[in-house]
């Protein structure tokens, strides 16, 4: 055994930067294993929804222009205002998470949650206009089934945006330490 400087002292591990005048290093922070595969995939998805959500206020418009009536100009102004709220939002929602901005997981949020919303409506709708026209088997045949299919896309964005592990990637990131030449 051989003793260190001083009796009873045992050798203190190597730093590449000495303490200036006597001051401790800070303990180094473990690497994250937070590489924002689930932020990204979530931005992925709303930028689908957000296309979408376009094409169907672009949709609507030109409904309701090509059939200016009272009735198709409310239900093709309200169908229209959804889609592009939803659009706005899943868009916005998709630039922030690739920013890394916590306000971006609130907007894709929000615009996936309005996106089934508006997909569950059109669902019952679908099911109510088939009673009225007494027409069950065409209309749900269409209704349902590509219902279903486009709720996967808003409900996978929810639960990605939602993950714990978005969450700790848009956690603002410790900076590191500064170098002094001259330790």
């Amino acid at each position: 055994m051989t003793p260190g400087p001083y009796p009873g002292m045992e050798p203190q591990p190597y730093s590449p930067l000495p303490p200036a005048y006597g001051a401790q290093l800070p303990p180094q922070q473990p690497p994250t294993a937070h590489f924002g595969a689930t932020a990204v995939a979530a931005a992925t998805l709303a930028s689908v929804i957000g296309l979408v959500g376009t094409i169907g206020f672009v949709v609507a418009v030109l409904r309701t222009v090509g059939h200016a009536s009272s009735s198709r100009l409310l239900s093709g102004g309200i169908v229209g205002a959804a889609d592009l709220a939803i659009a706005a939002l899943s868009v916005a929602g998709a630039i922030g998470l690739f920013k890394r901005s916590p306000a971006g997981r609130v907007c894709v949020l929000v615009g996936s949650s309005l996106a089934v919303l508006d997909i569950v409506v059109f669902m019952i709708v679908g099911l109510g206009s088939s009673f009225v026209r007494k027409s069950a088997p065409p209309t749900l045949q269409m209704t349902f089934p590509s219902g279903f299919l486009w709720l996967i896309v808003p409900v996978a964005a929810l639960v990605l945006a939602a993950h714990r592990a978005t969450g700790a990637w848009l956690l603002p990131k410790t900076p590191p330490m500064p170098y002094h030449p001259g330790w």
